[in-house]
């Protein structure tokens, strides 16, 4: 079972984008790939990962529509290895 270290929440991926998507980078992950609900950061047994949720795209990137509800993109959740160090940021854990 993971332990989060960390929870970037909506309030705290806009008001700290600036940031956040610079660590995103570092951990070769593609800032406009990722939905804007939360970003967890979690250690499960000493291996440290990012688990936050991309948007679904077509093979042009283009965003495609949740076939649950048609009003809302379709994503899906993502775990990447954490490469460097979380931000130095306030965040809502």
């Amino acid at each position: 079972m993971s332990a989060v270290l960390a929870l970037y929440r909506t309030d705290d991926l806009h008001e700290h984008r600036e940031a956040l998507c610079e660590w995103l980078k570092a951990n070769d992950v593609a800032p406009h790939t990722v939905a804007l609900g939360w970003i967890s950061v979690e250690d499960d047994g000493g291996q440290r990962s990012i688990r936050y949720r991309a948007f679904r795209t077509t093979s042009t990137g283009s965003r495609l529509v949740d076939p649950d509800d048609s009003h809302q993109a379709w994503t899906e959740e993502r775990i990447a290895p954490l490469r460097t160090d979380l931000p130095k940021i306030s965040h809502g854990l």
